[in-house]
């Protein structure tokens, strides 16, 4: 599979489709307690009443965040560009039998994201996967105008104190700078007690980690006014940022 500026962030729905093919869930699907009691912990910095609190959550994947904070009782809607994983997504929450909203969205489309006055918009692991500067700085214009005045942002993403911050105007240059691998890797499935290749499949994990400076830079300049951050302990590459809409900052 070859990738240009345009298409290497669509490859994720080329990764739900291997893994449901396979009759597989992919990327961890139910989450870990831990990580979800991490994003609980930081909806509690909010003052807030879960049942009047709407939150779009984008590059939702396969649901996990959606049954958790539907279960909660907050209005919950979640965009995700691969349609296999929205699929995924609408079955398991109907399988859990709780009330979330689900839709296949391009956060870089303007028209294709909401922009319904949000309370809350949550990402789990979607702005990394984006590693053009262009496709960074929409993506974040996008999320302010589907934020209410006053709303606030809960990301986490991967983090690397040793992360290239320069400027990065293609993927291409992006793969030369960070020496990324775009063949992708070997698909493996677990038969009996062993993981093994399923042969012709590969998946493509192609992300961004930035050091937390670089971070402060990108987050502060798009409009956003950081009120929290944290490093996952068990993990030091994942870092979370609780944000809120600086009203100071007109949406583009």
């Amino acid at each position: 599979m070859r990738f240009d500026d345009t298409s290497y962030y669509r490859a994720y729905d080329h990764n739900y489709r291997v893994a449901y093919e396979e009759g597989l869930a992919f990327l961890g699907e139910g989450g870990s307690r831990r990580e979800l009691r991490r994003l609980k912990r930081m909806l509690g910095r909010i003052l807030h009443d879960p049942l009047e609190t709407g939150i779009l959550d984008v590059g939702c994947g396969d649901g996990t965040v959606g049954v958790f904070l539907a279960g909660l009782g907050y209005r919950y809607l979640g965009v995700d560009v691969s349609e296999a994983a929205i699929d995924r997504a609408g079955q398991r929450c109907a399988e859990a039998g709780v009330d979330a909203g689900f839709r296949v969205a391009d956060a870089l489309d303007t028209e294709s994201l909401p922009a319904d006055g949000f309370d809350v918009v949550v990402d789990c692991g979607c702005f990394h996967m984006l590693v053009v500067d262009a496709h960074r700085e929409k993506y974040l214009k996008n999320v302010r105008r589907a934020m209410r005045d006053g709303g606030h942002f809960i990301l986490f993403g991967s983090h690397d104190p040793d992360a290239y911050d320069g400027p990065v105007d293609s993927f291409g240059e992006f793969c030369r700078k960070t020496g990324t691998n775009t063949s992708g890797v070997p698909f493996q499935k677990c038969v009996g007690d062993h993981w093994m290749n399923v042969n012709g499949r590969r998946v493509y994990l192609m992300g961004r980690p930035r050091s937390v400076k670089g971070y402060r830079a990108e987050l502060t300049a798009a409009g956003f006014r950081i009120l929290y951050r944290t490093t996952c302990r068990r993990d030091p590459r994942d870092a979370g940022f609780l944000m809120q809409k600086d009203v100071g900052v007109p949406d583009a």
